[in-house]
């Protein structure tokens, strides 16, 4: 009994301390409206660093509760504790449960939107980068190391013509897509729900005409699998 009590214990204590409390009433009743705030929906875990938070963080859904946007949980037991950064200089907006993996970096420039979709999943050691607009469907997981970024940050001229072309576009994911490890996600790119993406693949264009459950795959990625779907935990 007593060994019991003891192991419950230090499973309460752990548990308590692997919160960035700071973090975590800073963000909330920075970022949010009070009646929002008070609920404490942002739980950050291990080191967090907070880059510009002068944009603006949106929830929309009835059913608010604690700790329902857990920021730097996924990947733990996996990777060094390195910290998330957030940079929110325009809009974020989250429609529900949201996960985001320790050492993985968020950045809305402003007048940028982030728009990520109920029950989604961003593993460790990713990176988001909008400059633009990117929607992220409901249900979708991506794996560690992943990049989104709707901008190529420098335009590109072509030296004959003098054409300069635009150097951002949204990027666009559907609901119910998986993303394996190392897939970078270029400007432009949208991806149909219901698609799974190999690991280490590119996606670089508009994939608004793939099949329903099909895989994506290679670099740059392209169709290799068809009516294949991912058997989705409950």
């Amino acid at each position: 009994m007593q060994n019991r009590t003891f192991t419950n214990l230090y499973i309460m204590f752990k548990n308590f301390f692997i919160h960035n409390w700071w973090a975590i009433f800073y963000f909330n009743f920075k970022m949010l409206p009070f009646k929002q705030a008070i609920k404490l929906p942002f739980d950050f875990y291990g080191n967090v660093r907070f880059v510009n938070l002068n944009g603006k963080v949106i929830i929309n859904t009835n059913r608010l509760r604690k700790g329902m946007i857990k920021i730097g949980s996924q990947g733990r037991d996996m990777f060094p504790l390195n910290p998330v950064i957030l940079d929110i200089r325009g809009e974020l907006e989250l429609n529900g449960f949201f996960y985001i993996g320790c050492g993985s970096t968020i950045r809305v420039e402003s007048d940028a939107r982030l728009i990520i979709g109920n029950k989604s999943r961003i593993g460790a050691n990713s990176i988001v980068f909008c400059e633009d607009k990117i929607t992220i469907g409901e249900n979708v997981e991506f794996s560690w190391n992943c990049q989104l970024m709707d901008t190529d940050r420098h335009e590109i001229q072509d030296v004959i013509t003098g054409k300069v072309f635009p150097s951002r576009a949204p990027i666009e994911i559907g609901n119910n897509v998986w993303v394996g490890n190392h897939v970078c996600f270029n400007k432009g790119c949208h991806v149909p729900e219901n698609t799974i993406v190999a690991s280490c693949s590119l996606c670089n264009k508009n994939y608004s005409d793939v099949a329903p459950f099909s895989i994506l795959g290679g670099i740059p990625a392209k169709v290799i699998g068809v009516n294949k779907t991912r058997i989705w935990e409950k």
